[in-house]
């Protein structure tokens, strides 16, 4: 875990906590906008026009909409804050554990490469491709209706990106130049390639080889930090 996570996640107060938040959801939302932009031009263009008051949903629609994905992101952020204040604090009471820096990182890569070819991984990213497919199954009405999209959308994109996540928190620490890397990867596979299997495997590929070599290469895992 990099000194900059460490140095944010230093308690449970709410400042701390709040910190966190909004570096999280700001970089969520940084990183996740080019593949929600397919959603938020369709939901203007189409799902606005079977409102019974046009002109209100295409005013407030898709701010709220926006603000329920981001609530998401939001919930999401405080889990992962907790969990990285337990793991440091577990760290330091137990040294035995300290060993886990060495291979944590690498192990999480083989997990995300793995996640990639589940099941799960192409059923929430199909409705984060396919805005029409989302809107099919879960379209609401008005302006709630909007808030809940937005956090069934967000609940799909964390299903469907939860591992790309875990490896910019353990592995690259958070590295915004990491964040830029995934931005694209994300963006690719769901706008460009819409979900297509030779890029999942690709992207499983990658994360699979590069945790086989950080046990016996750990620099490798330098390269992550510099969003290389």
């Amino acid at each position: 875990m990099g000194m900059g996570v460490a140095a944010i996640v230093s308690s449970l107060s709410p400042t701390s906590l709040s910190v966190f938040d909004l570096v999280w959801v700001v970089g969520m939302a940084a990183m996740m906008f080019p593949a929600m932009l397919p959603l938020v031009l369709f939901y203007n263009k189409v799902v606005t026009r079977t409102e019974s008051n046009q002109r209100r949903i295409q005013i407030a629609g898709t701010p709220i909409l926006l603000s329920g994905y981001l609530a998401t992101y939001a919930g999401l952020g405080i889990a992962a804050y907790v969990a990285v204040f337990v793991a440091l604090g577990l760290t330091s009471s137990v040294p035995a554990l300290s060993a886990l820096a060495v291979v944590g990182p690498g192990l999480v890569l083989i997990v995300a490469g793995i996640y990639q070819l589940t099941p799960l991984k192409a059923r929430c990213l199909s409705y984060c491709a396919s805005p029409v497919g989302f809107f099919a199954m879960h379209s609401g009405k008005g302006l709630s209706g909007a808030f809940g999209m937005g956090i069934k959308h967000g609940t799909y994109c964390v299903g469907c990106c939860w591992a790309y996540m875990l490896v910019m928190l353990v592995v690259a620490a958070m590295s915004i130049p990491f964040m830029a890397v995934l931005a694209g990867v994300i963006a690719v596979e769901k706008v460009m390639v819409r979900g297509s299997t030779w890029f999942v495997r690709v992207i499983a590929s990658a994360f699979l080889l590069l945790g086989i070599a950080s046990f016996f290469f750990p620099v490798v895992l330098s390269y992550f930090s510099l969003g290389i």
